[in-house]
């Protein structure tokens, strides 16, 4: 079997991590890289990794010179939907770096796409990739905890201004008339909302039967950087996910499953489970399947299911979708935000964040349900999207 020729969309940023993996896969003889198109110039490391694969800034260029198997986008948010349907009407199956789109009607676009062209459509949400999450599942389903009385995932980690300025759409909730969405819940902690939704098998937009957002702000941006979600899918299960990106003390994203026996923590970031029932506490170490290499695996014996095929991200694209049509984010009482000098740079940093992330997703309650300084009133509920059958990808 010849090896599949792959297109790098984007290399700069987080594709510079996907260009190494390529081109360690290369080497290995496992695939082929055929180009790599990013509309800035590359660096003397990028232009070491492509090698002899050729580097152009035109898209459409791109796309007829190389004619991928496979194409890897990593491009900003609102890129994704235009540089997918082209990649798919070239004739290539995707690994599509999350969010997948930055609207349902996008999702909904190029789920139709994907099935028109019979091409597979792989969503970079690394997290499940890891064998812990149905591990967990199917421990989960045995009985260890119990009867499961809600899932809270939180996420305390620590941004500067200079992680806002690193590019035009950092930050936005739109630029130029586009949605753009990067806010805590829909990038940095993207992994949280996916990985606590894919622990409850709530995956698909019609298992979602509530959403309740507080969007906040602490820094000069537009998107939210300081947010609590609630939602309560069809099974019953109420999910909690309190975030913040500025946090005293940065520490590693964790899921936890509670039930009426104990409790499961997944740190995700290194597949880490700690079990804690009457038998006592228990760590496991899991492994990850890289994402890329599965969808190669696929394209090779279809009969296995990707890991993160792009219908099993409705859930979470619907989420984001609530995210995008909620008001602005609210700005953090001020008397709350103390800003630090680090060098050059500053960060702000939200007085008693820490704590309170940590409190709504231990007791599943909101922001403002644990301090009213927080917010007027209630979580405001948000719409989920009108569902509407969708063909799966190949």
């Amino acid at each position: 079997m010849s090896r599949p020729r792959v297109l790098l969309v984007g290399a700069h940023g987080h594709g510079r991590g996907h260009l190494q993996r390529l081109r360690r896969l290369a080497d290995a003889g496992r695939l082929e890289l055929g180009g790599v198109c990013d509309t800035a110039p590359p660096d003397e490391e990028l232009t070491a990794l492509s090698g002899t694969a050729p580097w152009t800034d035109d898209l459409d260029e791109a796309l007829r010179r190389v004619r991928p198997d496979v194409a890897v986008v990593v491009t900003p948010i609102p890129t994704h939907a235009p540089i997918a349907l082209a990649a798919l009407e070239a004739g290539a199956d995707l690994l599509l770096e999350k969010p997948p789109t930055a609207t349902w009607a996008e999702f909904e676009q190029l789920q139709r796409a994907a099935a028109a062209a019979g091409r597979h459509v792989q969503v970079g949400f690394q997290s499940l990739g890891s064998s812990a999450l149905p591990a967990v599942a199917a421990d989960v389903a045995a009985g260890r905890l119990g009867t499961l009385r809600g899932i809270g995932a939180t996420g305390t980690w620590q941004r500067a201004d200079s992680y806002w300025s690193r590019a035009r759409w950092a930050g936005r909730r739109t630029l130029e008339g586009r949605p753009v969405v990067d806010g805590a819940l829909t990038n940095p902690f993207a992994h949280a909302v996916a990985t606590a939704l894919r622990l409850d098998g709530s995956e698909d937009a019609a298992s979602l039967a509530s959403v309740e957002l507080e969007l906040h702000r602490a820094n000069p941006i537009e998107a939210d950087d300081t947010s609590c979600l609630r939602l309560r899918t069809a099974r019953g299960t109420t999910i909690v996910v309190a975030v913040t990106l500025c946090a005293a003390t940065a520490r590693e994203p964790a899921v936890t499953l509670r039930g009426s026996r104990g409790s499961a923590t997944l740190r995700y970031t290194r597949d880490e489970v700690t079990w804690s029932t009457p038998e006592g506490t228990v760590v496991e170490q899991h492994t990850r399947r890289d994402l890329l290499e599965d969808l190669l695996e696929h394209r090779g014996d279809p009969a296995g299911a990707l890991l993160v095929p792009l219908e099993r991200t409705a859930a979470f694209t619907a989420v984001l979708e609530a995210v995008r049509t909620a008001p602005d984010p609210r700005p953090v009482p001020p008397e709350l935000v103390q800003v630090l000098q680090e060098g050059d740079d500053r960060r702000c940093v939200v007085r008693g964040v820490d704590e309170l992330v940590a409190a709504a997703a231990g007791r599943l309650a909101t922001f403002s349900e644990l301090d009213p300084r927080w917010a007027p009133g209630a979580a405001q509920p948000a719409g989920v999207p009108a569902v509407q059958p969708a063909p799966p990808s190949a």
